[in-house]
């Protein structure tokens, strides 16, 4: 206990750190997606799972996910209209950086998409995974 005490700066920051990082598991989860590793992309993938590439056309084209469906971000509601049998299925979303996925898949779970999962690290994750290209 006198440890705890003395160092009582390192434990509150310590619980401050935790308390962070449980909130951010859990602000994915209310806001409709889950950030997925590679790895666990390609299992989904195995699954049947849904991949679209949401980067643009030219960056799509210098290499992708084998699979993947290359949208705009302006097309995903159509492409979702016209998914009637494959809803139950898992969508994994390939973002280019720096784009904010929250929305999309929020749209997603709202026209009964589920689960929704966002690739951790866009393709430079699945590049440094050393997981193959399509082109």
């Amino acid at each position: 206990m006198a440890f705890v005490l003395a160092n009582i700066g390192l434990f509150a920051a310590f619980a401050a750190v935790a308390a962070l990082l449980g909130l951010s598991y859990s602000l994915e989860g209310m806001l409709g997606y889950q950030s997925t590793l590679p790895g666990d992309a390609v299992r989904l993938m195995n699954a049947g799972a849904s991949v679209l590439d949401l980067r643009p056309a030219d960056q799509f084209a210098a290499g992708h996910v084998r699979g993947a469906v290359n949208l705009a971000p302006g097309a995903l509601a159509d492409w979702a209209g016209k998914q009637r049998k494959s809803k139950q299925r898992a969508v994994v979303l390939i973002a280019p950086p720096r784009q904010s996925v929250f929305g999309l898949a929020r749209q997603l779970r709202a026209q009964g998409f589920e689960p929704v999962h966002v690739l951790k690290g866009g393709m430079r994750g699945w590049a440094e995974a050393q997981l193959p290209l399509a082109k």
